[in-house]
């Protein structure tokens, strides 16, 4: 190396590095919120606006988790759809209401990226089981459940979930959905303590 090419690459800025994870008790992230205004920082993403009305409910929906958990003295990071950095949380729960082309042909779902999440994804599904009315689709029934792009940015200790709470492009669906969102809210809540508290 030459002494004129030393000095350019020492006056050269230094790349940066990665910013360290966050750290909180829970993640809580409600889909297809911010959107479309967040998709053009996020380009690489399909800019999914989800169905008809989520983006309304979701936030309720997670505005109650986050409120009910940060009531126990728990700390939580609560996201948009699109968020920046990486998380190192003991649960994550990313909340969805799924849509349809062909309406009541789905129900209530769950997805997660590995087998380290599927004692999560079945104590989720004994509790909210006991009071969905409708169908209850297969976990990880569709790739984009078990593929969710959330979950790169999260390691989740004791679980990371896509939780589809019903299908609302099914009117019956809609309709006992629609009068309980803080109560589905309350309910994540109590499973994600469950969960916090055994890690």
């Amino acid at each position: 190396m030459t002494w004129l090419a030393l000095v350019v690459a020492l006056a050269s800025p230094l790349p940066s590095p990665s910013p360290p994870p966050q750290h909180f008790d829970a993640l809580i992230s409600a889909g297809h919120e911010g959107r479309p205004a967040s998709c053009i920082r996020f380009p690489k993403r399909h800019c999914n606006l989800g169905a008809s009305g989520e983006r309304q409910w979701t936030p309720i929906v997670a505005d109650e988790v986050a409120r009910a958990l940060r009531a126990d003295g728990f700390t939580v990071a609560r996201e948009p759809a699109d968020f920046d950095g990486t998380f190192e949380v003991k649960t994550a729960a990313f909340i969805h209401f799924d849509g349809n082309n062909r309406p009541c042909s789905t129900g209530a779902s769950i997805g997660y990226h590995d087998s380290s999440s599927s004692a999560a994804a079945r104590l989720w599904r004994g509790v909210y089981a006991r009071y969905f009315p409708f169908r209850f689709m297969n976990d990880n029934f569709t790739d984009n459940l078990r593929d969710y792009y959330g979950f790169r940015q999260v390691h989740a200790s004791a679980g990371a979930l896509v939780i589809e709470l019903g299908e609302i492009t099914c009117p019956a669906q809609r309709q006992w959905l629609a009068p309980r969102l803080k109560w589905e809210g309350d309910l994540i809540a109590y499973v994600l303590k469950m969960l916090i508290a055994k890690k």
